[in-house]
């Protein structure tokens, strides 16, 4: 083993990329103890933070207090909370507001029912609902009662105090959700990662299993087994994958059945013509003689001799798979929403491009080309490997 890696790593930039793999699957494994937030809890994340340039300090929403009050001989006055809001008449048809927040500053004010031709100083009134907001207001607020006597006024005022630092900063940004964009990205990696793996393995179990079944039985099984491996090769692999998630619809389970149907035929084809080549040596014939089963022959002699190239093509077709999740997903018949993998987070950005928002789509995408290059860069360096031409 470590004459393995000794060699492997005569090559700096597939010693590197080695290691940024690595470091890929460590972030699938570690999603959830690592990421800052958990992007499929709806709770952890808040619309206020949507769009948030990189470096952002997340902001915590003010509390919010309601008091009605009603002018009984010019005066009123009211708590709520730790606040004090009093009412005073100045003058015939005119009243001064004052909120006092305990010291804090406000973000608004929101005064409610007064008469349609009253009127609000500073204030901007909502074009339907009988409702004037003053923003900061920092003075008392001057009120014009118009037609309704103060003695008969009611009204309800609310404040919003200021939101406050949490201190938790957001690294990368956050999407149009409010996501932490780091968090988000770690989980793409791991569903990307992880479906990858899984359905480029899942791949080569079918296609081996193939590609063995066509070597050792010959005549019209092999016939019928490579028509339609060329079949398939005959039809773009995205297309397939769309055909396919069209039938049976979004998910994980169904994005790994579609990455099967596009790549066994490549694991099928090396295997069988491994295999052809194998079944001509001496052991098999051994084997043969002493009346082993061909289930026996072809997984415990024939197979181990397929293992080398086949497993250079199932690193290969990692990132051949992510790829083909990653289209998939951005072209929104993927993963659902609920579920963001890289692809999806790319297609969420996307709309974003020339808005200035560059975080939202290009951290996403930077992070699938390095983990697409970095697994096709060591399956590269193990093929040279297994190569015996190569050898010096």
């Amino acid at each position: 083993m470590t004459g393995f890696l000794r060699e492997f790593a005569e090559s700096r930039i597939a010693a590197f990329c080695l290691v940024l793999t690595l470091l890929f699957a460590g972030c699938a494994v570690l999603a959830p103890v690592i990421s800052p937030m958990n992007p499929y809890n709806l709770s952890a994340f808040s619309l206020d933070d949507a769009r948030l340039p990189p470096g952002s300090i997340r902001m915590e929403r003010g509390g919010t207090f309601t008091a009605t009050l009603s002018a009984q001989e010019g005066v009123a006055e009211q708590e709520a909370g730790e606040a004090v809001i009093r009412l005073v008449e100045e003058a015939p048809g005119r009243m001064s507001l004052t909120v006092d927040a305990g010291g804090a500053e406000l973000e608004a004010v929101r005064i409610q029912g007064l008469p349609r031709d009253a009127s609000v100083e500073g204030a901007r009134r909502h074009p339907i609902r009988s409702e004037w907001t003053v923003t900061n207001p920092s003075q008392p607020i001057v009120i014009e009662t118009g037609s309704m006597t103060p003695a008969v006024l009611n009204f309800t005022v609310e404040a919003d105090l200021p939101a406050t630092a949490t201190g938790t900063a957001f690294a990368l940004g956050t999407d149009s959700y409010g996501r932490d964009m780091l968090s988000a990205i770690i989980y793409g990696i791991r569903i990307s990662f992880i479906v990858g793996a899984i359905g480029a393995l899942g791949s080569m179990i079918v296609g081996s299993s193939l590609g063995l079944a066509a070597a050792w039985f010959g005549g019209k099984v092999d016939a019928v087994i490579m028509r339609m491996a060329d079949f398939q090769l005959s039809i773009p692999s995205l297309m397939v994958g769309l055909l396919t998630l069209t039938i049976l619809g979004k998910g994980v389970d169904k994005i790994l059945i579609a990455i099967i149907l596009i790549q066994w035929t490549v694991f099928a084809r090396t295997a069988r013509s491994v295999a052809l080549a194998e079944l001509r040596s001496d052991y098999v014939d051994a084997a043969r003689g002493l009346r082993l089963s061909p289930v026996r022959i072809n997984l415990r002699h024939i197979l181990p001799n397929c293992l080398p190239p086949l497993l250079v093509i199932l690193t290969i077709n990692i990132a051949s798979a992510i790829t083909l999740e990653a289209s998939l997903s951005f072209l929104g018949v993927g993963l659902p929403l609920t579920q963001p993998s890289l692809g999806m987070l790319i297609a969420s950005g996307y709309e974003y491009m020339f808005s200035n928002l560059y975080w939202i789509a290009i951290f996403p995408g930077v992070v699938l080309m390095l983990m697409v290059v970095s697994i096709n860069v060591v399956g590269d360096r193990l093929r040279d490997m297994f190569n015996p031409q190569l050898k010096r």
